[in-house]
């Protein structure tokens, strides 16, 4: 079972008090995978967000007709960290895929439907969420946009 203590550290539920996560705890439940597996994978329909419990997991670009491969790594998550986001945000498709990157990986899913259905029930949960949600992905837009450039400065320097 997917404990609030857990629930009020995982990213997108930082702000909320213990009766907004049980009633997010409802639509909760854990999964593992071994290294490797995949979790979902780009283009497919969403049907959880999901959320690091242990170990980690990879979000990889994946090039038509190849298979992952470590190159293709845009980020690597670890506890806490969710992941899925596209669940929550039309058009609704992972744009990327994710895998299991270590021996085991532990993750908690949360139904999409049950949580849209929550936050139209309760806008006060849905906002709180969403801004967490949005910082989440404005953050790690970031983290990927100074990697870029840290590779595109190395390219650059290489060529010299």
């Amino acid at each position: 079972m997917i404990t609030l203590d857990f629930l009020e550290n995982v990213e997108v539920f930082k702000e909320l008090d213990d009766n907004q996560l049980a009633e997010i705890q409802k639509y909760c439940r854990e999964t593992g995978f071994s290294r490797g597996d995949k979790i979902f994978g780009a283009g497919e329909a969403p049907r959880y967000l999901w959320a690091v419990m242990n170990g980690q997991v990879a979000l990889q670009w994946e090039l038509p007709g190849r298979s992952a491969l470590p190159e293709t790594t845009i980020t690597t998550l670890s506890e806490k960290m969710t992941f899925g986001w596209s669940s929550l945000v039309p058009p609704y498709k992972y744009r990327l895929s994710a895998y299991c990157a270590t021996r085991t990986c532990k993750v908690m899913q949360v139904e999409k439907d049950a949580l849209i259905n929550l936050f139209e029930q309760d806008a006060e949960i849905g906002y709180k969420v969403m801004i967490k949600l949005l910082s989440v992905v404005g953050s790690r837009f970031l983290n990927l946009q100074d990697e870029v450039a840290k590779r595109r400065g190395s390219d650059i320097m290489n060529q010299w």
